[in-house]
């Protein structure tokens, strides 16, 4: 029998429930931060010198890491989860279309996060009757799932998993310099610029912004939840992206083989326990999302459903060319977490009410048009400077998508929100 454990969907966590410290985040963050994907991401950077890939490394971690802890400040400030949160800039209508995209990308990631498991327990069993490894981890998912964020870090994290993961990475660090190093260095990769590695770096946790306040709304003060997703985050991002560079290979399957011939499989065993909870943290936002456009759905039915169709859908999915679809999707948070970021802390200056989030129609505006406006734009310019994108546009410099397309989005909504106050003070004249 499941225990009745407390859910607070889409509105404000009770002051008494907010328990998690900084500690707590910074232990959830390090654990999200960890995965095969990094790995992979980590691959690409081998392309540019290995100076310039480490220092991009060092800054994209940090930087990327102060901006998810940016977007987290809004839901720990104000005890509210993620898509909520961009409904001041965005309006009610314009969180629902961005709360479908989330469900769609998160459903998407929970099936790739299954394949990845279910190929790692292959490799690990030599059992290749594919679909067991599929159901038992969406199994493992949706338990975790059920039992909620509070139970994730206070009873698995904190007392178990993080504790392995850090030794396990500190391992396959020394082991890969050890045994990489000198044929990184002597390598010249030349044809990524660093602004381009730099690029590749950010967006890893620029990619968490959709989910991060669902977690850091638990928080005793903002202050430490800020604190500790930075350092959390930041440390496990640059210990796997370097692991990436040194590894020196793309695609998952080879990561999965490469690593298992560190100590025996232990090693991968651990990172296999551990990206479970990337998965539960995709099908719990993935539940939030839904419940912010349907109120009165229940939590732990969504989260059963979800994990049952990412379940499937991993069964059947080849994983060749999923990932990039599943990044091209995820690319439209970027420049929308450019808006909701610039709308918080340059706009509003972090005086966001309750009423704007949680009004009636005559409080809370319905669509945020130069809030989409500015994030249309972004979205279309990461697009056109994206190499995974469809309409890429070669003939640009080589200068990355992420970072051009926040910093558009940012400029472009702070421009049209001063021309519509400067038109407003006219006509009251």
């Amino acid at each position: 029998m499941v225990p009745d454990l407390p859910e607070w969907g889409i509105d404000p966590v009770p002051p008494k429930h907010r328990i998690l410290g900084g500690f707590d985040y910074f232990i959830l963050w390090s654990s999200l931060g960890v995965g095969l994907l990094v790995f992979s991401a980590g691959s690409f950077l081998s392309e540019a010198p290995f100076y310039h890939a480490l220092l991009a490394i060092i800054i994209g971690s940090i930087t990327g890491s102060i901006l998810l802890s940016l977007a987290g400040k809004i839901g720990s400030d104000h005890a509210i989860p993620s898509l909520i949160g961009i409904r001041p800039a965005f309006g009610l209508y314009g969180s629902y279309l961005a709360a479908i995209l989330n469900i769609i990308q998160l459903i998407g990631w929970t099936t790739f996060e299954i394949l990845i498991l279910s190929k790692a327990a292959q490799q690990l069993t030599n059992m290749h009757v594919t679909f067991v490894w599929n159901i038992i981890f969406g199994i493992i998912i949706t338990l975790l799932g059920i039992f909620g964020p509070l139970f994730l870090v206070k009873q698995w994290l904190s007392k178990f998993a993080i504790w392995i993961v850090y030794a396990s990475s500190i391992i396959i660090l020394i082991v890969l310099l050890s045994q990489n190093l000198p044929n990184a260095i002597s390598t010249v990769g030349k044809d990524m610029s660093f602004f381009v590695a730099l690029d590749l770096v950010i967006a890893m946790p620029i990619s968490w912004m959709p989910l991060v306040s669902d977690y850091n709304r638990f928080a005793k003060t903002s202050r430490a939840a800020f604190v500790g997703t930075l350092v959390g985050f930041s440390i496990t991002n640059i210990i796997f992206y370097l692991g990436g560079v040194l590894l020196g290979v793309g695609d998952v399957s080879s990561i999965i083989i490469s690593i298992q011939a560190i100590l025996f499989g232990f090693i991968l065993l651990v990172i296999v326990v551990d990206e479970v909870d990337n998965a539960f943290a995709d099908i719990y936002s993935a539940a939030i999302s839904s419940q912010s456009i349907f109120h009165n759905l229940n939590q732990r039915h969504l989260i059963i459903g979800f994990s049952i169709v990412s379940t499937i859908l991993s069964i059947f999915i080849s994983i060749e060319g999923y990932e990039q679809f599943l990044l091209l999707i995820g690319a439209l948070f970027i420049p929308l977490f450019g808006v909701v970021l610039t709308d918080y802390f340059v706009v509003k200056r972090g005086r966001y009410q309750n009423n704007m989030m949680y009004g009636d129609g005559n409080t809370l505006i319905k669509i945020g048009y130069p809030a989409i406006f500015a994030w249309s734009i972004g979205a279309v310019l990461y697009y056109l400077l994206s190499q995974l994108s469809p309409i890429y546009v070669s003939q640009i410099p080589t200068i990355g998508s992420t970072i051009p397309s926040l910093i558009v989005s940012s400029l472009l909504y702070v421009l049209i929100t001063k021309l519509l106050k400067f038109k407003v003070a006219k006509n009251a004249i």
